[in-house]
């Protein structure tokens, strides 16, 4: 995958746990505390990317900024070194569970939207940000809800259907989740998401036991209140990650997890665009035939080909019957917004899309 560390500009006299948490994640998503008195400093993320064409899941920006002050590290510079596709397992060499044991589509009799889709709009907002989120909002009109890789939606507008994550099974995340989750589902949250990219060492980071356990028993309680996705995993091809953690997962849980939908991220190259539903269809099947959610994708590399990959790829994820959702990374200075309040082009593009 690819390295990164973080440089502290400034410094911050006393952070809270939750926040130490998050400065593992990769995408530095916005930090995990209560609103208070706010100090916002600059920092700046320098990463070192490996891309796979076509295959490995990869981010090629090489800045952004949040409000909290992670510790001070070394500055790197970035660097993109191309790879070799790795070589994509073999299904012979995933351990499969038996249909009777993977949930599948007669499940959905119970929970007709499992199939329908519990969202009014496909369209979603990943977001660190709530300001910025309500101000892309403002001008997406087939947006209808959004997410931020937390289970506190930090003031997104109630007109969007926020789904809370549990990022991680660590106890700086499900100590606040239940409390969260009652929150979201008085609000009208639809569904709610399983861990962030396990199948990946820079994010969640679980064996698909482990994933299956605390899945149960966190995610399994919410059964028949909120629709509730399967771990999000990356498109990489690597052995025992992307949909080759899913399936492990799907057999880990013999039968016990409840899974109405799977939820996937996809990176690659813009000419690899069709990849990107090839993985939708690997994931779709995996999951038992249950819909599948997008909640991450973009292309990498060159983003003079991002406005053409939109076009290509969005009417195509608008009639893919099985697709309950997607959302495009992210909402942030960049990358869908420009300066201020305002939407980049590509930003344009996906709001009026």
């Amino acid at each position: 995958m690819y390295a990164k560390n973080i440089v502290a500009l400034t410094a911050f006299a006393a952070l809270a746990e939750r926040a130490l948490a998050f400065n593992s994640h990769r995408h530095l998503h916005r930090r995990d505390v209560e609103k208070r008195a706010i100090v916002t400093d600059w920092v700046t993320v320098w990463e070192t990317v490996d891309v796979t064409p076509g295959q490995e899941e990869s981010e090629a920006a090489a800045t952004e900024f949040v409000d909290y002050i992670p510790p001070a590290a070394t500055p790197t510079t970035l660097v993109t070194a191309i790879q070799p596709a790795p070589q994509l397992p073999s299904s012979s060499s995933v351990s499969v569970p038996p249909v009777s044991q993977v949930p599948t589509t007669a499940d959905n009799a119970a929970y007709p939207e499992v199939t329908t889709g519990a969202l009014a709009k496909k369209r979603g907002i990943a977001y660190n940000d709530p300001g910025l989120a309500d101000a892309f909002g403002a001008s997406c009109a087939k947006c209808g809800w959004g997410y931020n890789w937390d289970s506190s939606a930090q003031g997104l507008d109630t007109k969007f259907n926020f789904i809370p994550m549990l990022w991680g099974d660590l106890p700086v995340h499900t100590s606040h989740w239940d409390a969260d989750v009652t929150k979201a589902l008085a609000g009208g949250a639809k569904a709610i998401f399983s861990f962030n990219e396990p199948d990946n060492s820079g994010q969640a980071n679980m064996s698909p036991q482990d994933a299956a356990n605390a899945h149960i028993k966190y995610m399994n309680k919410y059964a028949g209140k909120a629709l509730i996705g399967a771990p999000a995993v990356t498109n990489s091809g690597n052995p025992g990650e992307g949909i080759q953690w899913l399936k492990n997962f799907m057999s880990a849980c013999n039968g016990a997890c409840r899974v109405d939908f799977c939820n996937v991220h996809w990176y690659s190259e813009a000419q690899y665009a069709d990849t990107l539903f090839s993985h939708l269809d690997a994931a779709h099947q995996a999951c038992g035939g249950k819909p599948v959610w997008l909640t991450e994708f973009a292309p990498v590399g060159d983003q003079t080909l991002a406005p053409d990959f939109l076009r290509k790829v969005i009417p195509k994820l608008d009639g893919l019957s099985y697709l309950a959702a997607y959302s495009y990374f992210m909402v942030a200075p960049g990358k869908l917004m420009g300066n201020g309040n305002s939407l980049s082009d590509i930003g344009t593009l996906y709001a009026t899309l």
